[in-house]
Protein backbone atom coordinates (compact mmCIF):
# COMPACT_ATOMS: atom_id res chain seq x y z
CA UNK A 1 0.00 0.00 0.00
CA UNK A 2 0.90 3.71 -0.49
CA UNK A 3 0.56 5.82 1.93
CA UNK A 4 -2.65 7.14 1.00
CA UNK A 5 -4.01 3.64 0.99
CA UNK A 6 -2.85 3.29 4.65
CA UNK A 7 -4.50 6.20 5.90
CA UNK A 8 -7.46 5.39 3.30
CA UNK A 9 -7.38 1.60 5.23
CA UNK A 10 -7.06 3.71 8.86
CA UNK A 11 -9.75 6.00 8.32
CA UNK A 12 -12.13 3.00 7.35
CA UNK A 13 -11.43 1.50 10.12
CA UNK A 14 -12.45 3.98 12.28
CA UNK A 15 -15.35 4.25 10.31
CA UNK A 16 -16.52 0.40 11.52
CA UNK A 17 -15.36 0.95 15.03
CA UNK A 18 -16.28 4.79 15.96
CA UNK A 19 -17.95 3.77 19.25
CA UNK A 20 -15.10 1.56 20.67
CA UNK A 21 -11.77 3.13 22.60
CA UNK A 22 -9.53 3.14 19.27
CA UNK A 23 -5.91 3.48 20.39
CA UNK A 24 -2.93 5.41 18.29
CA UNK A 25 -1.23 1.85 18.68
CA UNK A 26 -3.70 -0.59 17.04
CA UNK A 27 -3.69 2.36 14.06
CA UNK A 28 -0.40 2.26 13.39
CA UNK A 29 -0.10 -2.02 13.87
CA UNK A 30 -2.88 -1.69 11.49
CA UNK A 31 -0.67 0.07 8.31
CA UNK A 32 2.63 -1.60 10.06
CA UNK A 33 3.79 2.15 10.87
CA UNK A 34 5.96 3.07 14.15
CA UNK A 35 3.67 5.48 16.32
CA UNK A 36 5.82 8.03 15.45
CA UNK A 37 6.06 7.90 11.84
CA UNK A 38 2.04 7.05 11.76
CA UNK A 39 1.09 10.58 13.54
CA UNK A 40 2.68 12.28 11.18
CA UNK A 41 1.69 10.48 7.96
CA UNK A 42 -2.12 11.15 9.20
CA UNK A 43 -1.63 14.85 9.82
CA UNK A 44 -0.43 15.11 6.47
CA UNK A 45 -2.37 13.26 4.14
CA UNK A 46 -5.87 13.77 5.95
CA UNK A 47 -4.91 17.61 7.29
CA UNK A 48 -5.63 16.95 10.74
CA UNK A 49 -4.12 15.35 13.59
CA UNK A 50 -5.79 12.14 14.36
CA UNK A 51 -7.36 13.59 18.20
CA UNK A 52 -8.58 16.71 16.24
CA UNK A 53 -10.40 14.18 13.34
CA UNK A 54 -12.12 12.43 15.56
CA UNK A 55 -13.05 15.27 17.99
CA UNK A 56 -14.52 16.46 14.98
CA UNK A 57 -16.45 13.70 13.54
CA UNK A 58 -18.02 12.98 16.76
CA UNK A 59 -19.06 16.87 17.57
CA UNK A 60 -20.68 16.93 13.42
CA UNK A 61 -22.73 13.71 14.65
CA UNK A 62 -23.41 15.05 18.02
CA UNK A 63 -24.93 18.59 16.15
CA UNK A 64 -27.34 16.34 14.18
CA UNK A 65 -28.01 14.44 16.99
CA UNK A 66 -29.23 18.08 18.87
CA UNK A 67 -31.37 18.60 15.98
CA UNK A 68 -33.09 15.28 14.76
CA UNK A 69 -32.88 13.28 18.11
CA UNK A 70 -34.60 15.66 20.83
CA UNK A 71 -35.43 12.92 22.81
CA UNK A 72 -31.67 12.17 23.39
CA UNK A 73 -30.75 14.89 26.72
CA UNK A 74 -27.52 16.93 25.91
CA UNK A 75 -25.70 14.55 28.55
CA UNK A 76 -26.83 11.49 26.37
CA UNK A 77 -24.83 13.10 23.35
CA UNK A 78 -22.27 14.35 25.64
CA UNK A 79 -21.70 10.72 26.91
CA UNK A 80 -22.05 9.36 23.34
CA UNK A 81 -18.96 11.69 21.96
CA UNK A 82 -16.61 10.44 24.51
CA UNK A 83 -17.00 13.54 26.82
CA UNK A 84 -16.92 13.18 30.46
CA UNK A 85 -19.10 15.88 31.53
CA UNK A 86 -21.95 18.29 29.89
CA UNK A 87 -19.95 21.22 30.91
CA UNK A 88 -16.38 19.63 28.55
CA UNK A 89 -18.77 18.61 25.97
CA UNK A 90 -20.47 22.59 25.83
CA UNK A 91 -16.92 24.01 25.82
CA UNK A 92 -15.53 21.65 22.93
CA UNK A 93 -18.87 22.34 20.99
CA UNK A 94 -19.36 26.21 21.10
CA UNK A 95 -15.65 26.14 20.13
CA UNK A 96 -16.58 24.68 16.36
CA UNK A 97 -19.98 26.57 15.91
CA UNK A 98 -19.67 29.35 18.18
CA UNK A 99 -23.36 28.08 20.23
CA UNK A 100 -23.49 25.89 23.25
CA UNK A 101 -25.51 22.87 22.53
CA UNK A 102 -28.29 24.38 24.16
CA UNK A 103 -28.72 27.17 22.51
CA UNK A 104 -27.43 25.24 18.70
CA UNK A 105 -30.90 22.94 19.67
CA UNK A 106 -33.15 25.69 19.92
CA UNK A 107 -31.73 27.80 17.03
CA UNK A 108 -29.34 26.32 15.41
CA UNK A 109 -26.24 27.91 13.03
CA UNK A 110 -25.65 24.91 10.91
CA UNK A 111 -23.37 26.93 8.15
CA UNK A 112 -20.77 26.70 10.93
CA UNK A 113 -20.81 22.73 10.64
CA UNK A 114 -20.62 22.77 6.48
CA UNK A 115 -17.43 23.36 6.29
CA UNK A 116 -14.73 19.84 6.29
CA UNK A 117 -12.14 20.49 7.82
CA UNK A 118 -10.09 17.39 6.62
CA UNK A 119 -8.65 16.58 3.40
CA UNK A 120 -11.01 13.74 1.28
CA UNK A 121 -9.72 11.17 -0.28
CA UNK A 122 -11.55 11.60 -3.74
CA UNK A 123 -12.73 8.82 -5.78
CA UNK A 124 -11.71 8.04 -9.47
CA UNK A 125 -14.37 9.76 -11.37
CA UNK A 126 -13.31 7.63 -14.41
CA UNK A 127 -13.94 4.55 -12.15
CA UNK A 128 -17.26 5.20 -11.32
CA UNK A 129 -19.49 2.55 -12.49
CA UNK A 130 -23.77 2.87 -11.45
CA UNK A 131 -25.67 -0.20 -11.14
CA UNK A 132 -28.70 -0.07 -13.87
CA UNK A 133 -31.87 -1.25 -11.75
CA UNK A 134 -35.88 -1.25 -12.05
CA UNK A 135 -36.91 1.27 -9.44
CA UNK A 136 -40.43 0.10 -8.28
CA UNK A 137 -41.53 3.75 -7.32
CA UNK A 138 -42.09 5.39 -3.90
CA UNK A 139 -44.91 7.00 -1.65
CA UNK A 140 -43.21 10.05 0.30
CA UNK A 141 -44.28 12.68 2.86
CA UNK A 142 -41.86 15.72 1.87
CA UNK A 143 -41.32 18.93 3.22
CA UNK A 144 -40.71 20.86 0.13
CA UNK A 145 -37.23 23.15 1.21
CA UNK A 146 -37.33 26.20 -0.31
CA UNK A 147 -34.15 28.74 0.44
CA UNK A 148 -30.77 28.78 1.58
CA UNK A 149 -29.38 25.34 1.58
CA UNK A 150 -27.23 25.84 4.60
CA UNK A 151 -30.69 25.41 5.61
CA UNK A 152 -31.74 21.83 4.92
CA UNK A 153 -31.27 20.55 8.27
CA UNK A 154 -34.12 22.55 9.73
CA UNK A 155 -36.42 21.21 7.11
CA UNK A 156 -34.86 17.39 7.81
CA UNK A 157 -35.67 18.60 11.18
CA UNK A 158 -39.26 19.53 10.66
CA UNK A 159 -39.75 16.13 8.76
CA UNK A 160 -38.55 14.28 12.09
CA UNK A 161 -40.77 15.58 14.34
CA UNK A 162 -43.68 14.74 11.83
CA UNK A 163 -42.56 11.11 11.99
CA UNK A 164 -42.24 11.00 15.46
CA UNK A 165 -45.99 12.80 16.24
CA UNK A 166 -47.35 10.07 13.77
CA UNK A 167 -45.46 7.52 15.39
CA UNK A 168 -43.77 6.15 12.15
CA UNK A 169 -40.57 5.02 13.95
CA UNK A 170 -36.88 5.34 12.59
CA UNK A 171 -36.68 4.82 8.86
CA UNK A 172 -35.10 1.85 7.69
CA UNK A 173 -32.03 1.90 5.29
CA UNK A 174 -32.89 3.58 1.49
CA UNK A 175 -36.31 4.88 2.89
CA UNK A 176 -35.15 8.24 3.19
CA UNK A 177 -35.02 10.12 0.03
CA UNK A 178 -33.94 13.71 -1.36
CA UNK A 179 -35.39 15.51 -4.46
CA UNK A 180 -32.33 17.83 -5.97
CA UNK A 181 -34.33 19.94 -8.01
CA UNK A 182 -31.27 22.70 -7.60
CA UNK A 183 -27.08 22.21 -7.24
CA UNK A 184 -26.63 24.07 -4.15
CA UNK A 185 -22.63 25.35 -5.59
CA UNK A 186 -24.05 26.65 -8.65
CA UNK A 187 -27.74 28.43 -7.42
CA UNK A 188 -28.63 31.04 -5.48
CA UNK A 189 -29.53 30.71 -2.25
CA UNK A 190 -32.90 32.19 -1.77
CA UNK A 191 -33.84 30.48 -5.36
CA UNK A 192 -32.59 26.62 -3.85
CA UNK A 193 -35.08 23.71 -4.23
CA UNK A 194 -35.37 20.28 -2.65
CA UNK A 195 -37.61 18.18 -1.14
CA UNK A 196 -36.81 15.61 1.97
CA UNK A 197 -39.51 12.29 2.19
CA UNK A 198 -39.53 9.68 3.93
CA UNK A 199 -41.59 6.42 2.53
CA UNK A 200 -45.10 6.49 4.35
CA UNK A 201 -47.63 3.32 3.82
CA UNK A 202 -50.35 3.32 0.98
CA UNK A 203 -53.03 3.44 3.44
CA UNK A 204 -52.10 6.76 5.21
CA UNK A 205 -54.04 9.49 5.22
CA UNK A 206 -51.76 12.90 4.74
CA UNK A 207 -54.41 16.35 5.47
CA UNK A 208 -53.63 19.54 4.53
CA UNK A 209 -52.55 20.83 7.97
CA UNK A 210 -49.82 19.05 8.25
CA UNK A 211 -46.43 19.82 7.80
CA UNK A 212 -45.65 17.95 4.76
CA UNK A 213 -47.35 17.07 1.63
CA UNK A 214 -47.77 13.57 -0.51
CA UNK A 215 -45.31 13.18 -3.38
CA UNK A 216 -44.61 10.38 -5.24
CA UNK A 217 -41.14 8.59 -6.77
CA UNK A 218 -41.69 6.96 -10.34
CA UNK A 219 -41.18 3.68 -11.01
CA UNK A 220 -38.45 2.69 -13.73
CA UNK A 221 -35.30 2.30 -14.68
CA UNK A 222 -32.34 3.85 -12.97
CA UNK A 223 -28.91 4.58 -12.79
CA UNK A 224 -27.57 3.90 -8.97
CA UNK A 225 -24.13 5.72 -8.65
CA UNK A 226 -23.15 5.47 -5.04
CA UNK A 227 -21.36 7.99 -2.89
CA UNK A 228 -19.26 7.59 0.51
CA UNK A 229 -18.95 10.07 3.03
CA UNK A 230 -20.24 13.53 3.36
CA UNK A 231 -23.41 14.84 1.91
CA UNK A 232 -21.38 17.96 1.60
CA UNK A 233 -19.07 16.44 -1.24
CA UNK A 234 -21.96 14.49 -2.77
CA UNK A 235 -21.19 16.60 -6.32
CA UNK A 236 -18.06 14.53 -6.99
CA UNK A 237 -19.90 11.55 -7.68
CA UNK A 238 -22.63 13.32 -9.43
CA UNK A 239 -20.58 15.74 -11.74
CA UNK A 240 -18.02 12.46 -11.97
CA UNK A 241 -21.31 10.88 -13.75
CA UNK A 242 -21.93 13.29 -15.96
CA UNK A 243 -18.38 14.18 -17.29
CA UNK A 244 -17.40 10.50 -17.70
CA UNK A 245 -19.91 7.94 -17.22
CA UNK A 246 -23.31 9.21 -19.13
CA UNK A 247 -21.57 10.14 -22.31
CA UNK A 248 -19.87 6.65 -22.54
CA UNK A 249 -23.39 5.16 -21.49
CA UNK A 250 -26.06 3.71 -24.34
CA UNK A 251 -28.17 5.61 -21.70
CA UNK A 252 -30.05 9.04 -21.95
CA UNK A 253 -31.22 10.40 -19.06
CA UNK A 254 -35.38 10.81 -18.30
CA UNK A 255 -36.59 14.12 -17.75
CA UNK A 256 -36.25 13.75 -13.89
CA UNK A 257 -34.35 15.52 -11.35
CA UNK A 258 -31.53 13.39 -9.44
CA UNK A 259 -32.86 11.47 -6.69
CA UNK A 260 -30.39 11.37 -2.80
CA UNK A 261 -31.27 8.12 -1.33
CA UNK A 262 -30.05 7.76 2.26
CA UNK A 263 -28.67 4.05 3.15
CA UNK A 264 -27.62 5.22 6.67
CA UNK A 265 -27.90 8.56 8.63
CA UNK A 266 -26.06 11.36 10.52
CA UNK A 267 -27.34 10.46 13.73
CA UNK A 268 -26.14 6.78 13.53
CA UNK A 269 -22.77 7.12 12.15
CA UNK A 270 -20.03 9.59 11.94
CA UNK A 271 -20.41 11.56 8.12
CA UNK A 272 -17.11 10.20 6.61
CA UNK A 273 -19.14 6.29 6.76
CA UNK A 274 -22.40 7.91 5.31
CA UNK A 275 -23.89 5.75 2.33
CA UNK A 276 -25.83 7.94 -0.46
CA UNK A 277 -27.29 6.06 -3.51
CA UNK A 278 -27.67 8.87 -6.50
CA UNK A 279 -30.32 7.82 -8.34
CA UNK A 280 -30.59 8.89 -12.29
CA UNK A 281 -33.82 8.31 -13.94
CA UNK A 282 -33.38 6.90 -17.52
CA UNK A 283 -35.09 6.73 -20.18
CA UNK A 284 -36.67 3.75 -21.19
Amino acid sequence: MDNRQKIQKVTEYIDENFDQDISIETLSQLVYLSQYHFHRLFTAINGLPLYQYLRWLKLKRSANQLLFSRDKSILDIALCAGFESHEAFSRAFKSVCGQTPSQFRKAAKWRYWESIPYSITLKDSMMIKPIIDSFKGARLAVVKHRGDSSDVPQSIEKLVRWTKLNHLGQPKAGEVFMIAYDDPKTTDPEHFRCDIGRVIPDDMLLTAEMEVSEQFLPSGRVAIAKHLGSHETIEQTVYAMYQNWLPSAQEKLADHPCVFCYQNYVTEVPESALETDIYFFLKN
